[in-house]
Formats: C-alpha cells, sequence, structure tokens
C-alpha cells in the first residue's frame, strides 16, 4: 500500500487513536506519578532524539503503518528513544534489536475494530511489557504485521506466550505531559513521547520552512522525537513529529547542516500548532524517576 493511502484513508475517517477518558483515569490512578515535571528545563534548548535511534539503527524509521494499529507506532518511537538514549548515555550491557514491535501492543487494544487508546497502550507496556522485533519462536515478529495485531485485538487478545515474553521488558514509568513547557523539558532531559490527537498536518512545507496545521483532523497518534527551542535557525520554537506512514509527505527544503537526517515522513511544526497535542500525551522513562542525563553530543545544546 502507498504511503498516501493510509493519509487518505485517515483523512476519510479511520479512527487509529481512540480517546478513552476512563481508561486514562484508572490508568492514572495506579501510577505514582501523574504528571510529568522536569529535572532540568530545556528552554533555549534543543535536543535531537531521533538521532540518537538512529545511530543506533538507521532505518529506524522505516515501517509504514497499514492498519489503524498509529498508538502502537507512537508508543514504540517513544519507547525507543529512551532506550536508546539510555545506551548510549549509560553503556547499559543489554542487547540493541534495532526496534521494538508494534503487534501485542494493539494486539491488547481490547476490541475487534481499529484504533486504541493512549492510556491501554501504557498499561500494558508497563505492567506486561513489550517485545523486540525479531522472531521470538512462539512469534515472528521480525517483520512489522499490523494485521497480526489487529487479528489477536478480534479474537480475545494477545496469546498467553507472547505476553510472557513481553514480561522480560517493561517501561519503568509513564506519565502524561500536561504543557508544552513539560513537552520540551521531557525531551531535553532524554525521553521520548507520543501523544493522540484530532490534528492534521499538510503535507507540504510552508513559506516558514514547517508543515502547517490543517482541516481535518486526523484521529491519530504519533511520536515527538525532537524539538529546537534556540530560534537560531528558526525564528520560533519548534517540534518534531515521527509520522508512522513512510514517505507521505515532503521533507522541509532548507535543513541545519549539523542537524541528523530528517527520516521519511517527519513532520516539522511549530510549537503553537504542536500544542493541540497536549491532552493524551505520554513520556517514556525507563526508570524510577526522571533524573537529567549528560548526553554526548550528536547535534544538541546542553544536556541533550
Amino acid at each position: 500500500m502507498p504511503p498516501s493511502d493510509i493519509a487518505y484513508q485517515y483523512d476519510d475517517g479511520l479512527r487509529g487513536y481512540v480517546p478513552d477518558e476512563r481508561e486514562r483515569e484508572e490508568f492514572l490512578a495506579t501510577n505514582p506519578v501523574q504528571a510529568f515535571t522536569a529535572p532540568t528545563s530545556g528552554a533555549g534548548k534543543r535536543a535531537l532524539l531521533w538521532g540518537y535511534t538512529l545511530a543506533l539503527d538507521p532505518g529506524a524509521y522505516s515501517e509504514r503503518q497499514v492498519v489503524g494499529d498509529c498508538v502502537s507506532h507512537g508508543s514504540r518511537g517513544a519507547r525507543d528513544i529512551t532506550r536508546a538514549v539510555s545506551l548510549l548515555v549509560k553503556g547499559e550491557p543489554f542487547a540493541w534489536h534495532k526496534r521494538t514491535a508494534t503487534e501485542p501492543t494493539y494486539g491488547a487494544r481490547g476490541h475487534g475494530g481499529e484504533g486504541m487508546s493512549p492510556a491501554r497502550a501504557s498499561r500494558f507496556e508497563r505492567d506486561t511489557g513489550f517485545c523486540p522485533r525479531e522472531d521470538l519462536g512462539v512469534v515472528d515478529l521480525s517483520k512489522y504485521d499490523g494485521h497480526l495485531g489487529a487479528r489477536w485485538g478480534r479474537e480475545g487478545g494477545v496469546p498467553k506466550p507472547v505476553q510472557d515474553l513481553c514480561n522480560r521488558n517493561k517501561v519503568g514509568v509513564i506519565t502524561q505531559v500536561r504543557s508544552v513547557e513539560a513537552a520540551r523539558d521531557a525531551l531535553f532531559n532524554g525521553y521520548g513521547i507520543h501523544s493522540g490527537q484530532m490534528a492534521a498536518w499538510s503535507s507540504s512545507p510552508n513559506s516558514k520552512n514547517i508543515h502547517s496545521r490543517r482541516s481535518p483532523g486526523w484521529a491519530h497518534d504519533m511520536a515527538t522525537v525532537g524539538m529546537d527551542f534556540t530560534r537560531t535557525f528558526w525564528p520560533f520554537d519548534v517540534f518534531f513529529i515521527a509520522n508512522s506512514w513512510g514517505r507521505w509527505n515532503t521533507p522541509v527544503p532548507d535543513w541545519p547542516d549539523d542537524y541528523p537526517p530528517q527520516p521519511g515522513g517527519m513532520i516539522v511544526t511549530s510549537a503553537e500548532d504542536w500544542e493541540v497535542c497536549i491532552g493524551d500525551c505520554w513520556v517514556y522513562s525507563d526508570v524510577d524517576g526522571f533524573p537529567p542525563r549528560e548526553l554526548p553530543d550528536l547535534g544538541s545544546i546542553g544536556r541533550i
């Protein structure tokens, strides 16, 4: 399926993101941390976190969504950024499996239709876990198969042997991001975020060298993988969103020389336009809490 096809499906009303206030409140009720607060401010800084993932896996953003499983792609994007930062900063002695799988998360959505609540994805990844993208024996997850996760949802959930394998890897803390400043600071401190929202962006950059918001909106979830609040290249604050549709859009033509490359399908947006992502926005940490991290320089200023 060409990348444009999934974009047209979202324009036509495909629901990949399903807001669910009850699930959100129930998940937060079990959290020791209700909302993200930053140990270190990212004001006036930048954090180009997709560069850390690309440093470990040059094909990290190559998978193209084929069903309404965007929440599992968005949460994987956040999860793998946090993992990549941990590996490159702390040199943790576990293997990097290039990327983690989306299918178990989507298979746990709790119904047979399309779409998922981000809070439900968060609960599964915290309490049950996630798997690497590889052949696990009981199931082959070495290549993306959105129809597999869709089928698991229709058939009652993720099979127990797959859940048992997911139990080996869990996200430590997942909590809400409730402001643009908190999102900025989460990224600056090395933590990936994703969000579900009813918002769409243009496939072509505008005269300001960004992708602008447009109507109608998508019921869509995406990972936010970086920010630049230095105002040295763009004269305003920007966020960078990793979409899951492949090369569906036109990259911004003017790109800083010291940035990591633009992944296919990346959305470059102003912080003002990005604010619509607040509401069902989640930050992923691999530890109990959110300590600041001193990072090597991969096109970043300050800690990141």
